[in-house]
């Protein structure tokens, strides 16, 4: 459904790669406090208009929040920085001097979620400065509207997805790739160019408040905080299951696509989708424009049926947020509805598979 502009870290003290040329140009000046050790020259072939810096840290530094300051030259203001293994703060985010053409990251390291029996460390932090695409001449990347963006999370795997006017659904968003069974995190700052873009993309006047979160296809969070200049993302991120690409018998790890787009006027989806029989997942969504209070009906057609039957009823709470719990007996679709106006509004299907 969406191109990724993809960057997998490739961290390897064994199989140490120098770091590729690229048409952005940006190179580091300083870091304070020092560092134990730089690891830049250590991340392998990179794609063009990324310039990555990373360093172990002293864990003490982990543990007790020290802020530390990276100091870059570039040849142009970047689109962005996305910092894996660290946060990014409103209070201090990312400068650019337009005299000196320096880029200035203020980061908390929180190290880097790894995969059981992973050989790299975990106290590991990284700035990669992501440069402006030409998307007029066809160039994957953020576009110029996508400019001041900033994402930091601890685990090292990510891809970008910018918005395309040939997606069937305009969105942005990233994809990462974490251990199985871990609990990532995830915090974004977008500028409202970027919104404004999706909607010349749509045809649709939107807003903020217009939009959710999307973990694949189904409709996750509507934790979207507008900021001055833009709107504040913060998620956690599960890696089970419940993902796009699901894991293979030896896999350690999995991959989450996580995209903002316009909401739906009802969602739903599920925290489980495959589990065994007996086991309990739950079903959540939201009613559009945060309606409270509003009977949502429940619809499940288990294996062998030919027709949905109702099973349930459930009030919004607030936001327009509902959930229910169940006991997996069948494989079953289940899906929502609610009567709007006289007009009943339907929600997609979700799949709850008995393994």
């Amino acid at each position: 459904m969406f191109q990724a502009f993809k960057y997998a870290l490739a961290l390897s003290v064994a199989l140490a790669l120098p770091v590729s040329g690229w048409a952005f140009t940006a190179e580091l000046q300083s870091i304070s406090p020092e560092p134990q050790l730089d690891i830049s020259d250590m991340m392998g072939d990179l794609p063009d208009r990324v310039a990555i810096a990373g360093w172990i840290l002293d864990e003490t530094d982990i543990e007790n929040g020290v802020e530390y300051t990276a100091v870059f030259t570039a040849d142009e203001v970047p689109a962005g920085v996305i910092t894996p293994g660290a946060t990014l703060s409103l209070d201090t985010p990312p400068v650019w001097d337009e005299v000196a053409n320096t880029y200035t990251v203020q980061f908390v390291p929180t190290g880097m979620k790894q995969p059981t029996g992973s050989d790299s460390p975990e106290n590991v932090a990284m700035v990669a400065l992501v440069g402006v695409a030409d998307t007029a001449a066809g160039e994957d990347g953020p576009p110029e509207e996508m400019r001041g963006f900033w994402l930091s999370t601890d685990v090292q795997e990510w891809a970008l997805i910018p918005p395309s006017p040939n997606q069937t659904t305009p969105a942005f968003g990233f994809s990462l790739t974490g251990p199985i069974d871990e609990t990532g995190s995830m915090t974004v700052f977008m500028p409202d160019g970027i919104k404004d873009l999706l909607s010349e993309y749509s045809s649709q006047d939107l807003e903020w408040a217009d939009m959710a979160v999307f973990d694949g296809d189904n409709q996750a969070s509507l934790d979207i905080t507008e900021t001055d200049g833009g709107a504040l993302f913060e998620l956690s991120v599960v890696f089970t299951e419940t993902v796009t690409t699901t894991p293979t018998a030896s896999s350690k790890t999995v991959t989450k696509t996580l995209t903002v787009q316009k909401q739906l006027p009802i969602s739903l989806a599920a925290n489980k989708t495959k589990l065994k029989h007996g086991k309990q997942f739950r079903l959540y969504g939201w009613l559009k424009n945060g309606q409270r209070n509003q009977t949502i009906a429940i619809w499940r057609k288990q294996t062998g049926e030919k027709t949905y039957t109702k099973v349930n009823t459930v009030t919004t709470e607030h936001d327009g947020y509902f959930d229910q719990a169940y006991t997996a007996r069948k494989t079953a679709s289940y899906k929502v509805k609610y009567r709007r106006n006289g007009k009943m509004i339907e929600s997609a299907v979700t799949m709850i598979t008995i393994k």
